[in-house]
């Protein structure tokens, strides 16, 4: 026999294609710009030439043409830049549930018009009138191009826009109601269960609930909701997900096969289990369209009718090849799938349930496994929790043995009281009540965590630290005896003890992307600052929670030593509370602390001394009261003047104008027209000049006439919302996040000419 046979049939096998493809597939999403076909041609000529790997390489190759394939009709569609802000009018219709908040609506769009994005997620503020999924409406829309901030360690919503085929986001200007009633009849079958659920469910708590578990409607769900599912590790339960569809499918089964079994005659005719199987794989379809057939529900489905396949050939125990192809599938049906955390934490779920359901010979009962695999499940799953979520919930392993048990029980029995209700209106009160009254309940229990914020550990590992924690999983879950076994516990360490990236002398500072707001981050050796924690909107974006804390962790940073908020704006001060919510804060200096900023207050951390400058004084404004600290170091100095004005830059530069001078300014206002003034800018003298503004505000800072004060002094000037977080170092060298991390579907950087 040949020597060399084994390696090339195992490099033939189906499981390994699948993993080049998929290596295809991973390394497209590493890139700043999309491959030319010209370039993919030449990539692929070693496939002609015969080589042993060359089957795996084909594969490889194939995943990144096949990606490329589906991302270039997306970015081809997406709302240029050149039109960002312009308004238009055009006919569409409602794509989703509503999402409704105290001043705004939110909703998916889909013109009429196929010369427009074919996607479009639309905000209507103020005066808005009643919506509802399916309608057709002739709107005035300020169209606007995907764009997101730009962080190390923060949500990528530009990424997220790009997975949800969304090619514009929009506000509403004017609308008017088409006559047309056509619609997707699936979304206002969902609306048309939404609008009942209001009148049978007056308690909001279970309303928002039945809703989600149902018609997967998650708008009636507050913050704090989200925080408990959060503390207590039980979204996956509530977001409709693998689990649900699972539950369905499960309930189903067991349902249907013994109703058939019921008459011997059709079990000689299809046995029970093979119609149980066919009939599962069709509910859960159903309940897919009926919770909205989004993403991580299609997926679901995909996975579940892959595994259902398997049974009902009898090669369920064949576990590595059913999870291979289900991942074939789903990658096939949307290669970017992979950009979700969910699609990793589904089949690591349904992987370990593979191991630990069908791995083992003894049968130990039911009650038994379902432990089992619930503690394996809470183990195997905290490298990706921590990866993905920048923590884990330490008590989600005792909350899931009872609450996936619970709604393994409720998710059927919601389903099917809803139904009842729809073909029997009126018992809907009889048939909802037991249903809302112990959802009633759960919601109030989950709801109690929130007073011990302690129960979540924060950390954020790097990725070669995952590659460590996975590899460590994989060996605590060999067989007994192993040796190697005992190493799994140390390869889970670096989880747990994320590297601390401060400067080993002098100082750093982080100006964070938030949008129109300011957030800076210093660090010195042993020690870090928050000045200013951008902004937070009710029910929508909050930059202590999405930038600011993600980043402090990415950065090894557990606990702040000091916050400083230098005045009460919200786009200075409204990610404080969530700071402090998330992360461990010393003390507290400035705007929301017992004390104000006084001039004179200084202080000294590992070589570097800080001095505050400004603060409030009577007869000033709030911008001119706001704090204004001054960071010097052998390295470099820098002024933070938050959002002082001409008054108080004209009552420093006659008070201590040798004090402003600074290698790195952060502009005062954004770079508003009321602020840097000419005598401020010449006192000051940067070598770097920071705008903390977003990306094409509608204030249009920084103002022309400032960048021109600036620019004559050769200054080096950079707008966070272009270019992302901007980190300066000792050497005052810039280090510009969307320029370093840019993938092809985030927007270009841009700089100054």
């Amino acid at each position: 026999m040949d020597a060399g046979a084994g390696p090339v049939k195992a490099l033939h096998d189906l499981r390994v294609l699948i993993l080049g493809f998929t290596a295809g597939v991973l390394f497209t999403q590493t890139l700043a710009d999309l491959p030319a076909l010209f370039t993919l041609a030449l990539a692929a000529i070693p496939v002609l030439i015969p080589w042993r790997g060359r089957l795996l390489y084909a594969a490889a190759v194939l995943g990144v043409l096949y990606s490329v394939l589906r991302a270039q009709p997306f970015l081809d569609q997406r709302w240029p830049a050149g039109r960002h802000g312009g308004d238009l009018t055009t006919q569409g219709t409602i794509a989703s549930l509503p999402e409704r908040g105290a001043d705004s609506v939110r909703f998916m769009f889909v013109p009429t018009d196929e010369t427009l994005p074919r996607r479009v997620r639309v905000s209507w503020y103020r005066d808005f009138q009643p919506v509802r999924g399916g309608e057709c409406w002739q709107l005035t829309l300020r169209m606007r191009t995907p764009h997101g901030s730009m962080n190390p360690g923060s949500f990528d919503y530009e990424g997220w826009l790009f997975q949800q085929g969304i090619g514009a986001t929009a506000s509403v200007r004017e609308a008017v109601r088409c006559e047309s009633s056509h619609g997707n009849p699936i979304l206002r079958m969902r609306q048309h269960i939404a609008d009942r659920l209001q009148a049978w469910v007056p308690e909001p708590k279970s309303r928002a609930l039945l809703a989600a578990l149902t018609i997967g409607d998650r708008s009636g769900f507050s913050d704090d909701d989200w925080d408990a599912f959060r503390l207590t590790g039980t979204t996956h339960l509530v977001a409709i997900s693998g689990f649900n569809i699972g539950i369905a499918a499960a309930a189903s089964f067991f349902l249907l096969r013994w109703l058939w079994s019921l008459v011997p005659r059709l079990c000689l005719w299809i046995p029970a289990q093979r119609v149980a199987l066919l009939g599962s794989a069709l509910v859960a379809f159903a309940y897919a369209l009926l919770a909205g057939f989004e993403p991580p529900v299609q997926r679901a489905v995909v996975m579940l009718w892959v595994i259902l396949a398997a049974a009902w050939t009898y090669r369920l125990a064949e576990a590595s090849r059913v999870l291979a192809l289900a991942w074939l599938a789903v990658l096939l049906l949307d290669p970017f799938a992979t950009l979700s955390a969910g699609t990793w934490l589904s089949f690591g779920a349904v992987a370990v349930i593979f191991y630990v359901a069908l791995g083992r010979r003894e049968s130990p009962g039911f009650w038994l496994a379902a432990l089992k695999v619930q503690l394996a499940l809470a183990v195997a799953l905290i490298p990706l929790s921590l990866y993905f979520f920048h923590g884990t919930s330490l008590i989600a392993p005792l909350v899931n043995l009872v609450a996936v048990p619970l709604f393994a029980v409720l998710t059927p029995l919601a389903l099917g009281s809803l139904l009842l209700s729809l073909v029997f209106p009126a018992s809907a009160w009889v048939l909802l009540m037991p249903v809302s009254i112990a959802l009633q309940k759960v919601s109030g229990t989950l709801l109690v965590p929130l007073s011990y914020p302690e129960l979540w550990f924060a950390a954020s590992p790097m990725p070669y630290a995952l590659g460590l924690g996975l590899i460590g999983i994989a060996l605590l879950f060999t067989p007994r005896g192993l040796p190697l076994k005992p190493l799994g516990v140390l390869c889970l360490l670096p989880l747990f003890s994320p590297v601390d990236r401060a400067p080993k002398q002098g100082f750093e500072l982080t100006a964070l992307d938030v949008g129109q707001g300011l957030a800076i981050v210093v660090r010195t050796s042993n020690h870090s600052l928050l000045f200013d924690a951008g902004p937070a909107f009710d029910a929508g974006f909050d930059a202590g929670e999405s930038v600011v804390v993600p980043y402090l962790l990415s950065q090894g940073v557990t606990r702040l030593d000091r916050m400083m908020i230098s005045h009460t704006d919200l786009d200075h001060r409204g990610g404080a509370p969530a700071v402090r919510r998330l992360m461990t804060v010393g003390d507290e200096m400035g705007a929301l602390a017992g004390e104000p900023c006084r001039q004179g207050q200084s202080w000294e951390w590992d070589g570097v001394h800080f001095e505050v400058l400004n603060g409030p004084m009577p007869g000033l404004s709030i911008n001119n009261g706001g704090c204004v600290l001054k960071i010097e170091s052998p390295e470099y100095s820098a002024l933070l003047p938050a959002d002082i004005e001409k008054k108080a830059e004209q009552r420093l530069l006659q008070e201590m104008p040798e004090r402003l001078r600074a290698d790195v300014l952060i502009a005062p206002h954004h770079g508003s027209k009321t602020s840097s003034t000419e005598a401020f800018v010449q006192a000051v003298n940067p070598a770097v000049v920071i705008y903390a503004a977003g990306w094409r505000n509608h204030f249009k800072h920084p103002r022309p006439e400032v960048v021109a004060r600036y620019a004559e002094l050769e200054s080096l000037q950079y707008v966070t919302g272009n270019v992302g977080a901007l980190t300066v170092r000792a050497d005052l060298s810039v280090d510009q996040y969307r320029l370093e991390a840019a993938r092809f579907w985030n927007s270009v950087a841009e700089m100054f000419d």
